[in-house]
């Protein structure tokens, strides 16, 4: 649980209504899933403690706290221009998406229509590539020159060719050696080199105490090796996108419009 913070009310335990409301609910999610003799006794702490008032939790509406505890500043508390990755030096931009729905031409109103569907918050690939690239720590583990990896088992054997590493492909190879034959830009003498990007995506719960989730869109570097990239402690992820899901009320739109 987070510490607790005075209101305008003088409630240092908000959204929890008293102390022992917060202990209880600090407790019960902060502790494990499943209770152990330590979270035991824990609770026994709370429940003996001489400041424990029964009759504070027995009206608390554990849902709706639940439910507040699990909503994010930007959904409605305050304003998303507010939002921190809606900051313009964490370079986040929120981008409005729309989609066209076709309806029968026996509909009421056919042809396509355009329906909102929700926001893109998207940063620019070119930023994470500068952002990258200014870092000292991983532009010394960065390859910008591919090549050919052989083993040799014996000086009797013939070499085999070793793939493994995205800068040591066929096709890192040839889109390197494309750009160095095309024509540079005019007045620049600095070297060009590929910059691999790999991009992959999947569902996330955002809250421990709620459902809400996105789809995080992740970038990773294929100039950096595989064995760097597998390690969380070398923090070589970086988030370019969250895809939110269509509403249910756009699902039941184009449900309708599709047996109509």
């Amino acid at each position: 649980m987070t510490p607790p913070r005075f209101t305008d009310d003088g409630n240092p335990f908000e959204p929890f209504p008293n102390k022992s409301s917060f202990r209880l609910a600090d407790w019960h999610w902060n502790h494990g899933v499943q209770k152990s003799c330590e979270s035991f006794n824990r609770l026994l702490d709370i429940v003996s403690d001489p400041e424990f008032r029964p009759e504070d939790v027995r009206q608390t509406n554990w849902k709706k706290l639940n439910s507040r505890l699990a909503a994010n500043d930007f959904d409605g508390s305050m304003d998303e221009e507010d939002a921190e990755w809606m900051d313009e030096d964490a370079g986040w931009i929120r981008t409005p998406i729309t989609i066209s729905v076709p309806f029968h031409r026996r509909t009421k109103i056919p042809g396509p229509q355009d329906y909102y569907v929700g926001d893109l918050y998207h940063r620019s690939f070119v930023a994470v590539i500068r952002e990258k690239l200014a870092k000292p720590q991983d532009d010394r583990q960065f390859h910008y020159e591919p090549f050919e990896l052989y083993w040799q088992p014996s000086n009797t054997c013939t070499e085999e060719r070793v793939h493994g590493e995205l800068y040591t492909s066929p096709a890192f190879l040839d889109a390197h050696r494309e750009l160095q034959e095309s024509p540079g830009e005019p007045g620049c003498n600095l070297p060009r080199v590929v910059v691999a990007m790999m991009l992959w995506s999947d569902g996330t719960h955002l809250t421990t105490f709620g459902n809400a989730k996105l789809w995080p869109c992740y970038l990773f570097f294929g100039n950096e090796s595989k064995y760097r990239r597998c390690k969380p402690s070398c923090h070589l992820c970086n988030h370019v996108a969250y895809f939110q899901a269509v509403s249910r009320l756009l699902n039941l739109r184009l449900t309708v419009s599709d047996k109509l």
